[in-house]
């Protein structure tokens, strides 16, 4: 589900300021809200991870059900088949972007727990392609569990990293940029805080995440640079090969 938007969250995150503060950018640094973001470097644990090819099959875990149907129209639910027919189709298709290209696959940590968590997209080509995103989060057995995802429906590009993780400031636990909303791991909770549950959710009243709070009304402005260091602005059209 998408978050709602920003401009409501604005309203409801008072405490956080949201008349527009003063942001300094440079190549490699963003300044918001008296916090400076950088992208976060690769954990040192990434060196030893598997392939994207070894990874597919955590694909299985995504929930196609909210996906769209070739006839946008077409409202009825998927049934038990068509999503199991689904989930095959995108291990067998893997890591990769609808030309072909194997996707890139993001390494970080994103609760500070010592194990990699990675973020990758996959893409289905054709004339109504569907990109699915997801955040996998890193486990003791070596395994890894999806723990948030969403889709784009023909829109002719994939992203290069779906969730950018950027070091924040002070903060231990890096905040994690998407096109729709910023997002930073509650430990507590073993959950997201995202600005959208900032504002509606449970942190709505106990406000565990001053720093995001802080970020949330900033957040197109820091997505947008954030993606503008990454090749391609992190935008890969489907008609660019390798």
């Amino acid at each position: 589900m998408r978050p709602p938007p920003l401009h409501l969250a604005c309203l409801v995150l008072s405490a956080a300021g949201c008349a527009t503060s003063h942001a300094e950018s440079t190549a490699t640094s963003l300044a918001v809200s008296g916090r400076r973001l950088t992208l976060q470097a690769p954990p040192a644990c990434a060196q030893a991870q598997r392939p994207g090819k070894a990874l597919a099959r955590y694909l299985r875990q995504y929930d196609p059900s909210g996906d769209p149907k070739e006839d946008i129209r077409d409202e009825t639910p998927w049934s038990a088949q068509e999503i199991q027919t689904i989930k095959r189709g995108l291990v067998e298709s893997g890591l990769h972007y609808p030309n072909g290209q194997a996707s890139v696959i993001t390494w970080m940590d994103f609760n500070a727990d010592g194990l990699c968590d990675f973020t990758a997209s996959a893409g289905i080509g054709g004339m109504k392609s569907v990109d699915r995103m997801f955040l996998f989060l890193g486990v003791a057995t070596g395994d890894f569990r999806l723990v948030d995802a969403y889709h784009t429906y023909m829109e002719g590009s994939s992203l290069l990293v779906p969730y950018i993780p950027l070091s924040v400031s002070g903060e231990k636990l890096p905040v994690l940029a998407t096109p729709g909303t910023l997002m930073q791991w509650d430990n507590r909770r073993k959950q997201f805080a995202t600005c959208a549950s900032m504002a509606y959710g449970p942190q709505a009243q106990q406000r565990p995440a001053p720093a995001l709070a802080a970020l949330c009304p900033h957040a197109q402005q820091i997505y947008a640079w954030a993606a503008d260091q990454l090749p391609h602005k992190n935008d890969l059209p489907y008609s660019m090969t390798e």
